[in-house]
């Protein structure tokens, strides 16, 4: 039987925004304690970001969707700077039309605003995907990616993200100014 019933009670609710009631350690290891081996090698494997498959359509179906939206992230950000990379960029499948809501995403007025839109369609995508599932696998995978989601929110801070993001913007700004001179030089 692939139910986990008592473990998806045990868990608390999430809200993207709110204060997040479980550490990510905490529920890693309610999994190693009450799912199956191989339920649990998947449940670790869907992380945000991860280019590596986990074998599970679910989570690869949630992980591929991200891809997409990162890679529509990334042409768009290319043209915006209209900085042509010497490699281009894999071009998208398809399967999720995503471009409208990344050209929303970037039209925000700040990276903060940004991420945290991110973060809402990201959130909004799991939430579409496993709603049909309830306490199987599907569900625990959805909780913890929902659960990574709250856990990075949670981190943002404004004045210290907004510092963090201007000394980085300068050290970009100042690289890309000593490239454009060394290529002149030449």
């Amino acid at each position: 039987m692939n139910q986990y019933y008592y473990t998806i009670a045990a868990l608390p609710a999430l809200r993207l925004g709110d204060k997040v009631p479980i550490r990510e350690d905490v529920f890693i290891q309610l999994a190693a304690d009450t799912v199956r081996p191989d339920h649990y090698r998947v449940l670790c494997k869907s992380r945000w970001g991860s280019l590596e498959p986990t074998g599970f359509p679910f989570a690869d179906r949630i992980l591929s969707w991200e891809k997409e939206l990162r890679l529509e992230l990334a042409k768009a950000r290319l043209a915006t700077v209209k900085f042509s990379s010497p490699q281009p960029l894999p071009e998208s499948d398809g399967r999720d039309l995503l471009l409208e809501k990344v050209k929303t995403a970037l039209a925000l007025d700040s990276p903060l605003a940004v991420e945290s839109y991110l973060n809402n369609l990201r959130w909004s995508f799991v939430e579409e995907v496993s709603a049909v599932h309830y306490f199987n696998l599907e569900a625990l995978i959805a909780y913890y990616l929902k659960l990574q989601l709250a856990l990075r929110q949670e981190k943002f801070q404004k004045i210290t993200g907004q510092e963090i993001f201007e000394k980085i913007y300068e050290e970009v700004k100042e690289n890309l100014h000593q490239h454009c001179m060394w290529k002149n030089m030449q």
